[in-house]
C-alpha cells in the first residue's frame, strides 16, 4: 500500500514546472481566443430618454418647472461585443431625481443604467455624454381673467347681434408665474356665421398676450377649456318718421308754421315678424297740442309707443317736434349754424352741430321795420359751460338790435369732441 502510494506522489509531481507551464498557455490561449472572438468595444446610442422622478418634491412645494437641456441625451456603452450588440435604446434607463435638487439650483444629476430582460448589466461600462438635466423652476400661481366673447363670422344680411354672453364667464389659469403673467386677456370664440335668429352652442376659449398673439403652452393649467355662449340675433330696418298732424289752434295774433323733427328716420331692431310689420312710425296728431302757443314748442316724443313691444330702437326711440309759431308781425330768418357762436367750451374740444345746417327764427319788433332786419344783424351763441364729450341739446340765445326780439325758444343738437392734437417737430441743425 505504501508503495503504491509513493507511485502517485512520483506521477503527481513528475515534471510539475512542465504541468504548470501547461497552465499558463492555457489560460494565455483561452484569453487569446476570447479576445479574437468576442472583444471589448463601444457603441454611442442617442435619443436617450431622459426620466423625471419624484417631480412630486417640486410640485408638493407650489413649484413648476419645464426641462431646458437634458431631456433626451447621448450615451457610451462599452463591453464585450456580444453583450453590447444586443443592446437598443429602450434597454437603457436613465433617470433624474428632483427630490435631490439642490435649493435653488437648475441642474439635477443624470444616473444611467442598461436593464436586460428585467435584469441589469454590470460587466460593462455606460458613460452619460449629457450629465445632468437643466430645469427652469419657478413658482406655481392661479389668476383669474373675465372670459370676453370673440365674434366669429357674421350674422346674415340686413340682420344685427343685440347680445351675446358667456356662461360662465370667468376663468382660472394655474401655470409658472412668467407665464401665467403674460397673459393680457382670454377671450371665447363664438361662431355667428350666417346666423338669423338667437343661438346658442359652445365655444373654444383663447388666451392673448399684450400684442394679440394667441399663446399656447402645455404648462398652463385652464379650469375650462370651452364655455357656453348665447347670442340674441335681430333683424335690423330703417323707417320714416311723421307726424299726421297737431290739434288746438295757437293764440290769436300768431300763425303755425308747421312741424319739425329732429329725426326723420330710425332704425328698428327686433324678430323678422315684428320688425318687418313696421312700414313707418306714425306720430298721432293727438300728441302735438299746440293750443294756445304764443311761440315754438317742443314736444318730446317716445317712438316705442306707437310700435310692438317686440320692437327695439337702435340709437334710442326718443325724437323731438317743434311747433313752429311765429307772430303774425314777424319775419322768419335763417341763420347759418356756422356762424353760432359757442361760448366757454374746455379748453381741448371742439363743438359741431348735428341736427340742421340753418337755424330759422322768427324775429318780431314793435316799431321797426321787420324788412330791415337780416342775419347780418344777429348774433347767435350756446353757453357751452360744463359740457363735456358727447351728444348735447342745447338752447340757442340771440342778441339783437334794439327794438327787435325772437320769438319762441330754438334749440340744437351737437357734438363735443377732443380736437386732434398737431404734432410739430422741430430740426435743429448743430455748424
Amino acid at each position: 500500500m505504501e508503495g503504491k502510494s509513493q507511485t502517485m506522489k512520483e506521477k503527481l509531481f513528475n515534471n510539475l514546472s512542465l504541468k504548470i507551464l501547461s497552465v499558463l498557455c492555457a489560460i494565455v490561449l483561452w484569453a487569446i481566443i476570447v479576445n479574437i472572438y468576442d472583444p471589448t468595444t463601444g457603441v454611442t446610442i442617442s435619443n436617450v430618454n431622459v426620466e423625471l422622478i419624484n417631480t412630486g418634491s417640486l410640485t408638493a412645494n407650489n413649484y413648476t418647472y419645464e426641462v431646458v437641456e437634458g431631456s433626451k441625451i447621448s450615451v457610451y456603452i462599452s463591453g464585450p461585443k456580444s453583450v453590447i450588440t444586443d443592446i437598443k435604446s429602450s434597454d437603457i434607463i436613465a433617470t433624474a431625481d428632483l427630490s435631490k435638487i439642490s435649493a435653488f439650483a437648475s441642474y439635477v444629476d443624470i444616473q444611467v443604467k442598461v436593464v436586460k430582460d428585467g435584469r441589469e448589466i454590470d460587466n460593462i461600462e455606460v458613460t452619460p455624454r449629457t450629465t445632468a438635466v437643466k430645469l427652469e423652476i419657478e413658482n406655481r400661481v392661479t389668476k383669474e381673467f373675465d372670459i370676453k366673447p370673440i365674434e366669429v363670422g357674421s350674422v346674415n344680411d340686413g340682420y344685427i347681434v343685440t347680445e351675446l354672453n358667456c356662461y360662465p364667464n370667468t376663468l382660472r389659469v394655474t401655470g409658472p408665474s412668467s407665464l401665467v403673467e403674460s397673459i393680457n386677456s382670454v377671450g371665447a370664440q363664438c361662431d355667428l356665421n350666417g346666423l338669423y335668429a338667437d343661438y346658442n352652442s359652445t365655444a373654444n376659449i383663447v388666451l392673448f398676450d399684450a400684442d394679440g398673439n394667441e399663446i399656447e403652452n402645455d404648462a398652463l393649467v385652464l379650469s375650462r377649456t370651452e364655455v357656453e355662449y348665447k347670442v340674441k340675433v335681430s333683424l335690423k330696418k330703417t323707417v320714416k318718421v311723421k307726424c299726421l298732424g297737431t290739434i288746438g289752434e295757437v293764440r290769436q295774433g300768431y300763425v303755425f308754421k308747421g312741424l319739425e323733427l329732429s329725426l326723420e328716420e330710425v332704425t328698428i331692431l327686433g324678430e323678422a315678424q315684428a320688425v318687418n310689420q313696421v312700414q313707418e312710425i306714425v306720430i298721432p296728431a293727438s300728441e302735438i297740442n299746440i293750443n294756445g302757443c304764443s311761440a315754438n314748442k317742443i314736444f318730446t316724443i317716445n317712438l316705442s309707443n306707437f310700435v310692438d313691444s317686440a320692437v327695439s330702437f337702435q340709437g334710442g326711440s326718443i325724437v323731438e317736434v317743434t311747433a313752429l309759431v311765429t307772430a303774425e308781425n314777424s319775419k322768419e330768418i335763417s341763420i347759418n349754424v356756422k356762424e353760432i357762436q359757442f361760448n366757454n367750451v374746455q379748453n381741448g374740444y371742439k363743438v359741431s352741430v348735428q341736427d340742421r345746417t340753418e337755424l330759422y327764427i322768427s324775429v318780431v319788433s314793435d316799431y321797426n321795420s321787420l324788412a330791415s332786419i337780416t342775419s347780418q344783424d344777429i348774433v347767435a351763441s350756446v353757453d357751452m359751460t360744463l359740457l363735456t364729450e358727447g351728444v348735447h341739446t342745447v338752447n340757442v340765445s340771440f342778441a339783437l338790435p334794439e327794438g327787435y326780439r325772437v320769438s319762441g325758444s330754438y334749440r340744437i343738437k351737437v357734438l363735443v369732441e377732443k380736437e386732434e392734437s398737431e404734432t410739430t417737430t422741430t430740426e435743429t441743425t448743430v455748424s
